[in-house]
């Protein structure tokens, strides 16, 4: 494995030749039938092919053939979880402990401008990862050199995790990751609550002609999409956030109880790693 330390030349060139180098290595395995490792002996990562044509895709995108062009914040927490874990709430106390003062990117409202893309969420599918990983990409660097922002809903594949952590071979970027946890019962649960309460809300609104109408999704109102939709976080979200243990500080946190019970988890969580 070469070493991203050399002297004497700028990170693109150390990135392209380490990636010369890696994507050599992976065609050799692929000609001997094998299958890629995740992880190396000595505990650096790996990623798929996959992940590193994403990744030449979207810096091509990001940097017009200006990598001058390409900046990030100082910081970066990625938070995600179980549907219904309370993402949403939870975030304002992760901001608090953290320190940190932006408006949080919401994934899932980034992606609710795209009719195309909002039609696979309400189904319970994954974007597809050229798509929300350039929606996303695009949007943090609108926060320029801020020094923390946190993003709501990435990554969600083991491609966008891979992709993460080549992001962070170019940009020196501290990371850090946290997520809500809960089991399926309460998962589906949650959610059909979430969609009976918003319901009641705008017959409310309705009626009444005051307040704002609150948006009901469709995976809050059929339990069977609502099970697809945990299904689906445990079998492709869950793996992959937890090869963010790899490269980022991260933390799982038991999104099961009340609001000042979580609330607690989560402040202990960051205590500790201060």
């Amino acid at each position: 494995m070469l070493s991203l330390t050399l002297p004497g030349i700028s990170v693109v060139e150390k990135w392209n030749i380490w990636r010369q180098l890696e994507m050599f290595n992976q065609h050799i395995d692929l000609l001997k039938k094998k299958k890629y490792e995740k992880f190396a002996k000595d505990g650096r990562f790996l990623t798929s092919m996959e992940a590193v044509f994403l990744f030449d895709r979207i810096w091509d995108q990001l940097s017009a053939g200006d990598t001058k062009k390409v900046s990030f914040p100082g910081q970066i927490v990625w938070v995600n979880g179980a549907p219904g874990a309370g993402k949403g709430t939870n975030t304002r106390h992760i901001m608090r402990a953290m320190g940190i003062p932006t408006r949080p990117i919401v994934v899932s409202e980034l992606l609710a401008n795209s009719p195309d893309l909002k039609e696979k969420i309400d189904q319970g599918r994954l974007v597809d990862d050229d798509q929300v990983t350039l929606c996303v990409m695009r949007r943090i660097m609108e926060e320029g050199l801020a020094r923390s922002v946190i993003v709501d809903g990435y990554p969600r594949t083991i491609i966008q995790t891979e992709f993460l952590w080549l992001l962070q071979i170019m940009i020196p970027i501290q990371m850090a990751g946290m997520v809500l946890l809960i089991d399926e019962k309460t998962s589906i649960q949650r959610q059909l609550s979430r969609g009976q309460n918003a319901k009641e809300h705008n017959r409310k609104v309705s009626r009444e002609n005051t307040g704002e109408l609150l948006e009901v999704r469709k995976t809050d109102c059929d339990p069977e999409v609502a099970y697809n939709r945990y299904s689906e976080f445990y079998e492709k979200t869950h793996p992959a956030l937890r090869l963010l243990k790899k490269f980022v500080d991260y933390h799982e946190i038991d999104a099961k109880g009340s609001f000042d019970e979580i609330k607690d988890r989560i402040f202990e969580a960051l205590k500790e790693k201060k």
